[in-house]
């Protein structure tokens, strides 16, 4: 499937009327009764996640009329919709990503959509609504659009990494859904790294890592609506993306269909490295 500039430009519209008629609204100005939790007292839902999806899955729908969504929101209620992944072709949607951060002011939020064929995404889009930042990637490369460029979009450049010092990387880790035979381990190695940080938002690390601002991210799950457009960005920007498995600590290609832990490098050369520190 090839997405071209009319579809990158629709889902683009797309995400900015959902974000400035649904998202934008409730920042800041949620009541009580409009936030609840799912799986977790940390693992927030709001309103705003819902309203949007909703909206979102809607458009796509009519968009490409054979294809099928999975949606964040609508997989909380209904874990049967991940068989949808069976399906030729499939959007993700993470209507916000980064929910407790939107929930306590923060700025790190954003909206995702990727698109699969086959199980391959062949496009993804990440709207970053305070900015008013659309970044877009397909196989060849990363774009983004901002606010000073009007309608267009500009490619973003690849940058390599220079340090072979995995220690010194700038990374983000999420340790929390590790299996504890791994954990303790793993918590120990993040230990000696001395420029992690903590986002909250797969999203937005993927834009970090597209702009060279972080050399790698770790995952402890897996999950279609966060990790689809992640993979593909980290692919566009010139890395290699993987799956662990343990307890026999092998890396493998990515397969949505399993939610275990997961690695993506910004630099295809530096993966051998980071992936030697994690897994040995």
């Amino acid at each position: 499937m090839i997405v071209n500039e009319e579809m990158r430009d629709k889902v683009t519209l797309l995400l900015v009327n959902v974000s400035e008629t649904i998202i934008l609204p409730y920042f800041n100005n949620l009541s009580d009764q409009q936030i609840d939790t799912k799986s977790g007292p940390d693992d927030y839902v709001t309103i705003a996640d819902k309203e949007a999806e909703l909206a979102i899955t809607d458009a796509l729908l009519k968009l490409i009329d054979t294809s099928c969504v999975i949606g964040e929101e609508a997989v909380a209620l209904n874990k049967n919709v991940l068989s949808n992944l069976k399906n030729k072709v499939v959007w993700t949607v993470d209507p916000i990503d980064g929910t407790k951060n939107f929930v306590n002011g923060n700025n790190h939020f954003c909206s995702m959509i990727a698109l699969l064929e086959n199980g391959v995404t062949q496009a993804s889009w990440i709207y970053v609504p305070l900015t008013g930042e659309c970044y877009f990637a397909t196989q060849s490369g990363v774009q983004i659009k901002q606010k000073q460029f009007g309608t267009s979009y500009k490619d973003i450049i690849n940058k390599p990494i220079n340090t072979p010092d995995t220690h010194k990387l700038n990374c983000t880790a999420s340790l929390r859904h590790l299996d504890l035979s791994f954990k303790n381990n793993i918590r120990e190695k993040f230990k000696m790294l001395e420029n992690r940080r903590f986002i909250g938002s797969a999203g937005i690390e993927a834009t970090m890592l597209a702009n060279a601002q972080i050399e790698f991210i770790f995952h402890s799950i897996t999950t279609p609506w966060d990790h689809a457009p992640v993979h593909l960005f980290t692919k566009a920007s010139g890395g290699k993306s993987g799956q662990i498995s343990y307890p026999e600590l092998v890396f493998r290609e990515i397969d949505f269909k399993k939610n275990d832990a997961v690695l993506f490098v910004r630099d295809v050369n530096a993966w051998q490295a980071v992936s030697d520190f994690i897994a040995h």
